[in-house]
């Protein structure tokens, strides 16, 4: 039985589109995930075997067991690969088609995006020299274009002892906001003694914020701070709390540069199919990436209320729709 997250007009038909269109192809693609959670687990056990008879058997002395770790660290990458490759082309597979059912644009796997440099430039992203970009979403809602975008970065350092370490793995942003800026602004959570190093650029000026409370929160800084003070009310900045908090701390990051604002959220891997453990069988996994779409219609609406109104009192998600 397959039950709607949420009761706003783009899901209606949801529940005749799963019958005919999602359920199929979760049927379909059962098989591919048995086998592929079967081969991983035979790669599994041939990487212990070949292990062990590294370490009992294998000619270099007391290497051996370094030998026998490597062949197992080996064989449970290739396990995981294997796992996680299904995994993807399953959920790329449901992401395309609950795409096209709310008439949202999707991308699988893209370059660096051409509204990259604009969060490089507003230091919304930490240096990377490894990059993968994913599950691009583009649509409109309240008349406002919007770009949704996964970005996996990471940095691997030079040297003998080099390593590889994920800097930035989360949902990328874009939002019309239906006005032209006269500055550029940015606001970070508050990181203490490490906000100098945060701060955008020269031409910034960090920027006060309405209330204590907003203050051992955020950081702001700008090149106009009497536009800052419009666009930071408390209004806005309780919006961006609540983002905070609907993420479970994604560290926000925002700007606002042109006539957009822009958001970078470390969610780590949000719209996916869940557990390849699991037979596809049940409407669980479709519901889940479809609350994701609503969390996400949920953002664009509560940073698009201010330009139709103000809101009185604390602002709260359940406001936002019943408005």
């Amino acid at each position: 039985m397959f039950t709607s997250p949420a009761t706003r007009k783009e899901f209606e038909g949801v529940s005749a589109f799963y019958q005919t269109d999602i359920h199929p192809y979760l049927q379909q693609k059962e098989d591919v995930r048995q086998q592929a959670v079967m081969q991983a687990g035979l790669i599994i056990i041939g990487a212990c075997v070949a292990c062990a008879a590294a370490i009992r058997f294998g000619p270099f002395g007391e290497a051996n067991i370094q030998i026998g770790f490597i062949v197992a660290m080996i064989g449970l990458a290739a396990a995981g690969w294997r796992v996680n490759k299904t995994r993807s082309d399953i959920t790329h597979g449901l992401l395309e088609r609950l795409s096209g059912f709310l008439n949202l644009a999707y991308t699988r796997t893209l370059s660096r995006p051409d509204y990259w440099p604009d969060f490089d430039r507003l230091k919304l992203l930490p240096n990377f020299n490894r990059e993968s970009w994913e599950d691009e979403i583009r649509g409109a809602r309240h008349g406002a274009d919007f770009i949704l975008c996964e970005a996996h970065l990471k940095y691997k350092s030079s040297g003998k002892n080099s390593s590889t370490r994920t800097v930035f793995h989360g949902q990328l942003m874009v939002i019309d906001y239906h006005r032209k800026f006269l500055g550029e602004t940015v606001v970070k959570r508050d990181a203490g003694v490490f906000n100098r190093l945060m701060k955008p650029g020269k031409q910034f000026q960090r920027v006060g914020l309405a209330s204590p409370r907003f203050e051992k929160i955020f950081e702001a800084w700008s090149t106009d701070q009497v536009e800052a003070r419009e666009l930071l009310d408390p209004i806005v900045l309780e919006r961006f709390a609540e983002l905070d908090r609907l993420f479970k701390g994604a560290k926000l990051r925002a700007a606002f540069s042109g006539g957009a604002l822009f958001l970078a959220l470390e969610t780590g891997d949000k719209l996916n199919m869940g557990s390849m453990f699991k037979p596809l069988n049940g409407a669980g996994r479709v519901e889940n990436i479809l609350r994701e779409f609503d969390l996400v219609y949920d953002l664009i609406d509560i940073l698009l209320k201010r330009i139709d109104g103000r809101m009185d009192g604390a602002f709260t998600v359940d406001a936002v729709r019943e408005a």
